[in-house]
């Protein structure tokens, strides 16, 4: 048993959920129920847990945590790694040279772990991507489970994009998980959710769950060109998945997973693995490959012209309009050429000039100049944003700092107090958009005027854009359920909200220029005017679903994975 005073709990947390805080302890980590948690029933419940006989790979409780003679929370091991959501992100598994091979490892490893658990009487239940974690050598740790379901206990909640859809109640079982893994597995290994792309008329994803209309086979769902097709899978285990997708049949995939993972041979090509059992590669045969030749020169359907501005052979993928990966994973500056080598789980950018690098982890950031590094502490997985010579940052106070760094020094202001959970975007004028998020309710905050709304949802996908012309602010999110969000903020007065419009894109790729919405479609640049509810296309060859847009004056910047183009 462990006691801790008051002071400890006024120290910075790491992380903060709908149930707890996360607090670091002696290189351990011990987790602070809230008060609106059912304390007696926890306890039971990591009582039973510390007596299961459990693989090393789940986080568990290893002692109970008291203050004041009262239980409060639990401790358990540390361990550093990364959300299994990050391998369903391309461009994080390109950067981070991470093969389907490392995935199939992953999957296995997870589905031997489920068989274990379930032979114990312990269904996952809020089984999803979010609380399942790797590290580096692809080791998989399973988090979260004092709100798994063990013996009695029953777990309460679950994210609704990975819930069965004939789970009855709280009723979870090995059943229901074996539809979560089944998501989990197809996500990670093709990079959309097996209910996702788009249908006309377009149904929600819950209701194409409920109704078993999944992506595999199905020529009436849309799929996005940036997803590649998804040939390389064992056509057993595709056949299994998408019998679970699509009929009443549960089971948990297993022999033909491991007959995948051991039969896998790769493509000098595609620089990929593929079943072996195929005769030649099917990624080659079937004309997959994502990114075809760039044009370099041509015009849009109206005789704009299109101008490729930036590409390269040792290009792995383009982050920004400065700044690549090349195919040695070292992050070049497009300007000056300048280089640095990756280091797993970083982040990196450059100044204008090249001359300053700045190398992001999840806890701190590291500043490189001619003559000094700098090293500065973060709160876990906040977010950064890097502006030539100034960078933006939450400190472990949740102060959101501007810090200048200059050659005689560097100099920070605070901008303003956030919440422990926050997002926020800064323009290139310094004006500031700050959504501080908290368990009920979003706070708005730009530049010190407050909008508050109720909202208990989950973001899991945003993008905040400003109108350089007209000075509003854009903030669009979806939560869990796949409903989407667009709101639009002069200072603190909201002056459009839609929650019927939906996005196929990363919500950070879409752009937001004289009062009308850009996004990327495939083939299509799509406008959007919110003051005359009109919807303009304009056609152009080389934009995707994955193309990030930005607008210069006239123009439009086109990032691709692997080409910058100008359009206009």
């Amino acid at each position: 048993m462990i006691n801790i005073d008051d002071k400890f709990l006024k120290q910075t947390p790491l992380a903060e959920g709908g149930e707890g805080i996360i607090y670091e302890y002696n290189n351990n980590i011990i987790k602070i129920y809230k008060n609106t948690v059912d304390k007696n029933e926890k306890l039971n419940k990591i009582q039973l847990l510390m007596q299961k006989q459990l693989s090393s790979n789940v986080i568990s409780p290893i002692d109970v945590v008291y203050n004041k003679n009262q239980f409060v929370g639990y401790m358990m091991n540390k361990v550093d790694g990364e959300d299994f959501k990050r391998l369903s992100n391309k461009k994080f598994v390109q950067i981070n040279n991470i093969k389907t091979k490392d995935i199939l490892k992953m999957l296995v490893d997870i589905k031997n772990i489920l068989i274990t658990l379930h032979s114990q009487n312990i269904f996952i239940s809020d089984l999803n991507d979010c609380n399942i974690l790797f590290d580096k050598d692809y080791n998989v740790y399973f988090i979260d489970c004092d709100s798994w379901t063990i013996d009695n206990y029953q777990c309460s909640v679950c994210m609704d994009s990975f819930k069965d859809p004939l789970l009855k109640g709280n009723n979870f079982s090995a059943e229901t998980d074996s539809f979560a893994w089944a998501t989990l597995m197809f996500k990670s290994l093709t990079k959309i959710h097996p209910f996702g792309g788009t249908m006309n008329p377009d149904i929600d994803i819950l209701e194409r769950m409920k109704k078993g209309i999944s992506v595999i086979d199905n020529p009436n769902v849309t799929i996005p060109k940036t997803i590649n097709k998804w040939t390389f899978i064992s056509p057993k285990v595709l056949k299994e998945l998408k019998n679970i997708f699509e009929t009443k049949t549960r089971f948990l995939i297993d022999k033909t997973l491991d007959d995948y993972y051991i039969n896998l041979k790769y493509c000098n090509i595609d620089n990929e693995y593929y079943y072996s059992k195929f005769s030649e590669c099917p990624i080659c045969n079937s004309s997959a490959k994502l990114v075809e030749k760039p044009i370099k020169a041509t015009t849009t359907a109206n005789g704009i012209p299109i101008l490729l501005y930036f590409t390269n052979e040792l290009i792995k993928t383009i982050i920004s309009p400065d700044l690549y990966i090349d195919n040695e994973n070292y992050a070049t500056h497009i300007k000056t050429n300048k280089k640095v080598k990756c280091k797993n789980n970083y982040k990196y950018y450059f100044s204008d000039n090249g001359e300053i690098i700045y190398a992001v982890s999840n806890k701190a950031i590291q500043i490189k100049t001619n003559n000094n590094i700098y090293t500065f502490e973060k709160i876990n997985k906040s977010n950064v944003l890097v502006l030539d010579k100034m960078i933006y940052y939450v400190n472990l106070n949740s102060n959101l700092i501007e810090l200048n760094i200059t050659d005689s020094g560097n100099y920070n202001k605070i901008i303003s107090k956030v919440s422990f959970n926050n997002l926020f975007e800064i323009s290139d004028d310094k004006n500031y958009f700050i959504c501080n998020i908290y368990d009920n309710m979003k706070i708005i905050n730009i530049a010190g005027y407050n909008y508050t709304f109720m909202n208990a949802s989950k973001i899991v996908n945003y993008g905040i854009h400003f109108d350089a012309v007209t000075k509003r602010w854009l903030f669009i999110f979806e939560d869990s359920k796949g409903k989407f969000t667009t709101m639009i903020f002069e200072k603190n007065n909201i002056i459009y909200k839609n929650d019927i419009i939906k996005y196929t894109n990363d919500l950070s790729n879409l752009c937001f220029y004289n009062n009308v919405v850009f996004k990327s479609c495939d083939g299509i640049i799509k406008g959007y005017s919110y003051e005359k509810n009109i919807y303009k296309d304009f056609e152009c060859s080389v934009v995707s679903e994955d193309s990030k847009l930005i607008k210069d004056k006239n123009k439009f910047i086109v990032i691709n994975e692997k080409e910058i183009y100008k359009i206009g």
